[in-house]
């Protein structure tokens, strides 16, 4: 790293630092009628507790800091415990008992869709705003332009299905071919609603299956394919056969409902322990994973976002905030810090919160920085995008990232946990990663148990 990059960011961060600092000093206290902000989650969740943690953080300063428009902001949880029955029943109590104006739903797409249409049942008589903190599945803002006066205030901070074809392109064609010539594929997929449209294709955006698109343009043979259940799989017969396919790279497409922690326990016990391994999302986007793993992580990929590098001003003051309180940071963690504080500027934005239709306008249109880039949510009125989290043109999902809103870092697990850094997930934020993160960090599962051997 240059001089003039460290003299840089050391002046960046100091000053993010002073910007996220709570006012206590100069604040008065806010006073009326508290803005509500719930989350419906399973509260015991290894993912979802810690997005619950980050958004009290945030507005435990917010309102150290005076609140919002002098107003106080009230956080309150609900206990789903993963089920669409008590999801349901907890955003209910939210808008009845709690008075809430923004709810975050979070879950697999199932559980989701059931909370977005009662909260369309109640919408008249609670107007509120709902945002999904991670799910991915299209269906829950595809209806948003079908049904906008019905559906008009559901909000997703991920990003759909169809963004992620420029992520897969750029592996695919930049950087697998870089550090594992692979020529054979291996692939597993949580078998949930929102890796549907990878496996099947999506027909109304001429965007083709995963597989045949890694055939006909990435001359890549998919030599195993199984969709498996999110938790309680045995994978080692799994992985005996993914051996004798003689695939030269795992890919799980998986999240944080994804039993991974047992996936690399048993991968690297198995015969096929020396075929590199790629894990789409989940907690090995965090330090703990190595822990969790016993150490079986060595020689894992990931999108890790739990590490102190300079990738905006934010990232490391927010990372050392999370790091003081011991709250992981996976991708949506850091998201549901961001939404917090672009709640308050919807808020400022919009005048108050007693003007529903003011708040959406002010959702669809309003920008904030955060810890991994910027946060927006797609205005342009492309099917399902708007109303999504910014990531991709909606019109050239297959090629075109908005750089800098999304920033994602792909690391390796190494010897003794070490992380280190490999680039970014496309080609737009390059120039970001140019003094974080090499390729030529890569190093092969059998040679790091290698080095493991020698000590």
């Amino acid at each position: 790293m240059s001089t003039h990059f460290k003299m840089s960011f050391a002046v960046l961060t100091a000053l993010a630092l002073v910007l996220l600092a709570p006012l206590t000093a100069a604040a008065q206290a806010p006073t009326g009628e508290p803005i509500v902000i719930g989350y419906v989650g399973a509260v015991l969740s290894p993912g979802t507790r810690p997005c619950m943690d980050a958004q009290q953080l945030a507005i435990d300063d917010i309102n150290a800091a005076g609140g919002i428009l002098g107003r106080p902001v009230k956080y309150v949880m609900a206990d789903n415990k993963g089920d669409t029955a008590l999801t349901v029943e907890g955003a209910r109590r939210l808008l009845v008992e709690d008075k809430a104006s923004f709810i975050f739903v979070e879950g697999r797409t199932e559980i989701c869709l059931a909370a977005q249409e009662n909260s369309a049942a109640m919408f008249k008589q609670y107007p509120h705003v709902m945002i999904f903190n991670g799910p991915m599945g299209s269906e829950l803002t595809e209806r948003v332009l079908d049904e906008y006066e019905k559906y008009k205030f559901s909000f997703r901070d991920w990003d759909p299905e169809p963004s992620q074809y420029a992520q897969m392109a750029y592996f695919w064609g930049t950087t697998w071919p870089q550090m594992f010539k692979a020529n054979k594929i291996a692939i597993l997929w949580e078998d949930l609603a929102w890796t549907h449209m990878w496996r099947e294709g999506i027909p109304y955006m001429n965007l083709p299956p995963w597989e045949e698109l890694l055939k006909t343009k990435y001359g890549m043979d998919v030599v195993y394919s199984k969709a498996v259940k999110p938790r309680g799989t045995m994978y080692l017969p799994i992985l005996q056969q993914i051996a004798s396919s003689k695939a030269d790279v795992i890919l799980y497409v998986s999240s944080w409902f994804t039993d991974t922690e047992s996936f690399v326990k048993q991968w690297a016990d198995s015969a096929a322990r020396n075929i590199p391994v790629s894990l789409y999302g989940g907690v090995a986007q965090t330090a703990d994973f190595w822990n969790m793993t016993g150490g079986k992580a060595l020689g894992v990929l990931t999108s890790f976002t739990d590490g102190e590098i300079p990738l905006t001003p934010e990232t490391i003051p927010f990372i050392k905030k999370m790091h003081a309180k011991k709250i992981p940071t996976q991708i949506h963690v850091h998201l549901a810090y961001a939404d917090i504080y672009f709640i308050k500027k919807v808020i400022e934005n919009a005048g108050g919160t007693k003007d529903i239709d003011k708040l959406i306008q002010a959702m669809e249109t309003t920008e904030t920085t955060y810890s991994l880039g910027k946060m927006a949510y797609e205005n342009k009125r492309v099917k399902p995008f708007f109303h999504s989290k910014m990531r991709v043109d909606p019109n050239d999902p297959m090629n075109t990232t908005y750089p800098g809103v999304y920033i994602q870092p792909i690391a390796q697990f190494q010897n003794d946990g070490k992380i280190a850094y490999l680039g970014g997930s496309c080609k737009e934020d390059e120039d970001i990663f140019r003094n974080i993160g090499s390729l030529q960090n890569y190093i092969t599962p059998a040679e790091l148990r290698k080095k493991e051997v020698k000590k």
